[in-house]
């Protein structure tokens, strides 16, 4: 898809050299030694265990509650969230985190407490006196209810406030409580902390690999000097999103010189490899080779820097650790990192294995033959060993760590549980881009494009107005940067992007693989790190490749996250029909999308619309879906008059297309439509007047927000509604229409609601059979006859 670089046939014999050795298990290093180097300190090396217990706390008080019926200490409460746990694994969160800076980012899994309760701890010791002040003063609720106060507090004492509001929050958040990370919205496998880089863990394994590869593009981008830091189970890597996301990370076009700047993406895939996806294990059962990361040379030539670090030993861990990072940050990612290590828990406290009968997918004997590497037990004793501490001092410390978890338990128990008033709040932010900031104005243009000379007073096409949609946007701001396939040199499939490279250059607009699902998981990733990036998924068909990030990640982010985040996404897609496609290039699948809570959904009927909708939806803060209709690109009924001057159309806001009086004597009715089907229904209408039938036609323009009111409103002046949509009827869009008028306009309707609609069935290839399934000028016309 480049000049640039020529395929040209070479069917030479010979052998292809694949991969290349993976270092396994190299550290061998004292603590002492570190020191000596000027890889540690003597503090340092305190706080790593300090981490670990941190971490051990927390998750031994989750098993604690759940088999002591309630009980943990002197505290007694019903704990019924997830119970994925870690113990075990600390070395792997502690000692990669350690070498991280605030402004870094993580991404994390549902078994991940740890992840959480490191990055907090690390960022807090990094801070200076101002900051940690600011820290404790920022949230004034919850640090007047566990009764601390900034003022006239050395730097240590700042930072164990710091430390027990940080404790406290994640444990609230455990608990559903509102002074929780999250608020209560995301709880045990959600919990994220934006303002110190954690982007969030996620129940969905895998789910948040997209994410980092797309947090690091923005870093590239930005050249902000942040790395990513993705830490993911061992299960993870056998699913397509792993794929996508490596694939993506690793694109050539990021380094070899198609782009102006030529950087790896800074992103260190962490593989956290316990031996086991539930009980699937992954050496000699589901897989086909020992260690996960001899797949990284199927990545790039460098085998992306892969190492097989011991991740119960924290000094290897950070040793490894510190490499890659450094690495990234350097411009030489991206890195895979796979550590080995076992979980002493099951899957869930469900899954136990504590005698001999307990025996499932795993052997008591393997579990002590791990228990005997704990990490925390042997790195306490390297500690001893370099007289850094004494085993009473660990003891000491131990004591008060549980006694501080204990304390802090209590406290959040007893917290705020949110308000079922309050049940939307953090689903969709109010703000949008009002605002570009100096440093991203300075859009270079490589090239001034013809339609800046066209006349306003000449229609021009639907085609055309997305296109110049998504170069003022680009030119106004340059955080929007476009992704997705063929979208770069060729222009996308329907051209509805031709122009935009010549005029942006690589680094704006680039293509990517076919990977749906990485393609909308890195724009949600880029899009947390401070993008407005828009992704194209070619047909709406594929949309289905890519429903987890779409449903799972991109609608839900915000508000499992407690609304912390600004989400600016847009995902441009198409729906086709009537050119012979069949059933998996002719759908249209938006009450699919629409299903999701946390989408915004839009969705074009003319030039006009497509312009100032797709311009509202690049500024908007949030997720929203694009859905523009191929048969509109370049057809007459796609044209319209669109201004060369900055518009927007707001969302939530229906268009009377077709407008009747109120005291009209003729039958009247009103046909609520959208996208290609206005045009239809329109055409219909004029039919019908000459029968002597008044049609008011309602152009939703976006399924949601969704604009009720002008529905009623019509339906006062004609008493009759009906639906018309491309999509198979069963379950359509036009259902929930339906519903909403006739609950909210029942007074005033003489009859059923109606729905002109796709049959239930596939779309079919044949050209009778396509004609008969999509709905036309006549099918309006003899339902409306039916109604009347």
């Amino acid at each position: 898809m480049v000049r640039e670089i020529n395929i040209i046939p070479d069917f030479t014999p010979g052998f292809v050299g694949v991969g290349g050795e993976i270092p396994k298990f190299q550290y061998n290093k004292s603590i002492t030694q570190e020191i000596k180097e000027g890889n540690l300190t003597p503090q340092k090396c305190l706080d790593i265990l300090e981490c670990m217990l941190l971490i051990r706390n927390f998750e031994q008080m989750i098993v604690e509650l759940k088999e002591k019926k309630g009980k943990y200490g002197s505290l007694k409460y019903l704990y019924i969230g997830a119970s994925h746990l870690s113990i075990g694994q600390e070395a792997i969160p502690t000692g990669a985190i350690s070498n991280l800076r605030i402004q870094d980012c993580i991404t994390s899994s549902h078994r991940g407490h740890g992840d959480s309760l490191a990055k907090g701890y690390f960022a807090i010791k990094q801070m200076d006196e101002k900051s940690l002040f600011e820290l404790i003063e920022s949230d004034k609720k919850v640090r007047n209810y566990l009764g601390l106060s900034p003022q006239n507090k050395s730097k240590n004492e700042l930072i164990q406030q710091a430390l027990q509001i940080h404790l406290f929050r994640a444990i609230a958040e455990l608990f559903g409580k509102e002074e929780g990370y999250c608020h209560g919205r995301g709880g045990s496998m959600h919990i994220a902390d934006f303002s110190k880089g954690h982007l969030g863990a996620n129940a969905i394994v895998g789910g948040s690999l997209g994410m980092a590869v797309g947090a690091g593009i923005a870093s590239r981008f930005f050249s902000d000097g942040t790395v990513v830091f993705s830490f993911t189970g061992d299960g993870a890597f056998n699913n397509g999103i792993a794929h996508e996301s490596m694939n993506m990370a690793n694109m050539a076009q990021f380094t070899n010189g198609l782009m102006r700047k030529k950087r790896g993406v800074p992103v260190i895939f962490g593989i956290v490899n316990n031996q086991y996806g539930m009980s699937g294990q992954e050496r000699g059962e589901v897989t086909g080779i020992d260690f996960l990361s001899e797949r990284a040379f199927g990545y790039n030539k460098q085998g992306m820097h892969a190492e097989i670090v011991n991740g119960m030993d924290v000094l290897a861990v950070i040793d490894a650790a510190k490499r890659a990072i450094d690495g990234a940050r350097n411009g030489e990612g991206p890195y895979l990192l796979e550590f080995w290590c076992t979980r002493y828990k099951g899957h869930s406290l469900s899954d136990r294995l504590d005698r001999k009968e307990d025996e499932t997918y795993r052997t008591v004997e393997e579990l002590k033959a791990w228990e005997k590497l704990d990490p925390i037990e042997n790195y306490s004793k390297k500690l001893v060993e370099a007289n850094l501490v004494t085993k009473e001092k660990i003891e000491e410390l131990k004591k008060r760590m549980r006694e501080r978890n204990e304390a802090i338990a209590i406290k959040a128990a007893e917290a705020t549980s949110p308000n079922p008033k309050d049940m939307y709040q953090g689903l969709f932010t109010n703000s949008v881009s009002k605002e570009v900031p100096d440093k991203f104005k300075q859009s270079i243009l490589f090239h001034k494009p013809d339609f800046l000379n066209r006349d306003p007073n000449i229609e021009i096409t639907y085609r055309e107005a997305v296109i110049e949609a998504l170069f003022e946007e680009m030119r106004r701001d340059t955080r929007v940067v476009l992704w997705g396939e063929d979208i770069a040199d060729y222009g996308g499939a329907f051209h509805a992007t031709e122009g935009l490279l010549k005029i942006f250059g690589r680094d704006r607009i680039f293509n990517t693989a076919i990977s749906e699902a990485g393609i909308i998981g890195s724009g949600i990733g880029a899009a947390l790190k401070g993008l407005r990036p828009v992704v194209e998924i070619m047909y709406i068909d594929f949309v289905l490749q890519a429903m987890d990030q779409l449903a799972n990640q991109a609608a839900k982010w915000k508000y499992m996250s407690g609304g912390q985040p600004t989400i600016p996404l847009t995902i441009r897609t198409t729906i086709g029909g009537g050119k012979g496609y069949a059933g998996q290039h002719s759908q249209s699948l938006e009450a699919v999308i629409a299903h999701f809570p946390g989408l915004k959904i839009v969705m074009p009927s003319n030039a006009y619309e497509a312009k100032g909708l797709l311009k509202m939806a690049i500024r908007d803060n949030n997720p929203v879906v694009v859905i523009e209709h191929q048969n509109l690109y370049r057809h007459p009924r796609g044209k319209s008059l669109v201004p060369k001057d900055d518009y927007l159309i707001p969302f939530g806001k229906a268009a009377i297309r077709r407008k009747i009086e109120k005291d009209s004597s003729k039958n009247k009715i009103t046909i609520i439509s959208w996208s290609y089907m206005v045009s239809v229904a329109l055409k219909a209408a004029e039919r019908l007047s000459q029968e002597g039938v008044e049609a008011e036609v309602i152009d939703l323009r976006t399924l949601y927000p969704f604009d009720i009111q002008t529905l009623v409103n019509s339906v006062k002046k004609t008493g009759k509604a009906l639906i018309v949509h491309q999509a198979v009827q069963f379950m359509g869009f036009g259902a929930e229409v339906a519903a909403q008028l006739q609950e909210k306009a029942f007074d005033y309707l003489d009859g059923p609601i109606l729905r002109v609609a796709a049959p239930n069935t596939p779309p079919p290839a044949a050209p009778t059979l396509e004609r008969a399934f999509l709905p036309n000028e006549d099918k309006i016309i003899k339902t409306v006859e039916s109604m009347l």
